[in-house]
């Protein structure tokens, strides 16, 4: 019988915990939960009304067995939603680091193209206000794409927005000045 109180508890508890999440319905918390008795108290009334010792024993490794799996399985779900955490974090920063690549690589046209350096000249002058903010912006991104401490991704994405409105802003500045110079 201890066998089979053992097995019933663990089974009810890790089904009520974790059943209903994965099947996305309300009741089968219940059933699980209402069948997994079904077993168990049986179990140990039988066993009580024949012993009261031996049912008393079965009550309390049922109580024991349930404070037991309840811990494993809660851990396990925490672990579980840590990792599915660490997964979207990740999949984020990345999209972020897509973005950032992305206005690097407008900037390095500036900055590697003749052509582009002879007709925008303002956006390699850090004498600009509007290129100096964006370099400045590039910078702070930049040193966020490398932290990887807690909360990181919301700082270097908030950072590579700034950076897209200072790339933004210095590219309409140095295209004004390139049409006053002409």
């Amino acid at each position: 019988m201890a066998v089979l109180v053992v097995l019933s508890t663990a089974g009810t508890v890790w089904l009520v915990k974790v059943r209903p999440a994965v099947e996305h319905d309300p009741d089968t918390q219940f059933w699980y939960l209402f069948a997994g008795l079904c077993i168990l108290l049986p179990s140990v009334l039988i066993t009580a009304v024949l012993n009261r010792w031996a049912g008393a024993a079965l009550a309390v490794l049922a109580a024991g067995t349930w404070w037991w799996t309840n811990r494993v399985v809660s851990r396990r779900i925490h672990l579980l939603a840590d990792a599915d955490a660490r997964h979207v974090d990740d999949a984020e920063r990345r999209a972020v680091s897509a973005r950032h690549n992305s206005l690097l690589a407008r900037w390095r046209r500036y900055e590697l193209d003749p052509a582009e350096a002879i007709d925008f000249p303002a956006m390699s002058d850090v004498r600009v206000p509007e290129t100096s903010a964006m370099v400045k912006a590039m910078a702070l991104a930049e040193r966020l794409r490398r932290s990887t401490g807690p909360g990181g991704t919301a700082e270097y994405r908030a950072a590579v927005a700034v950076l897209e409105s200072a790339f933004k802003t210095a590219e309409d500045a140095a295209t004004q000045a390139a049409a006053g110079r002409t």
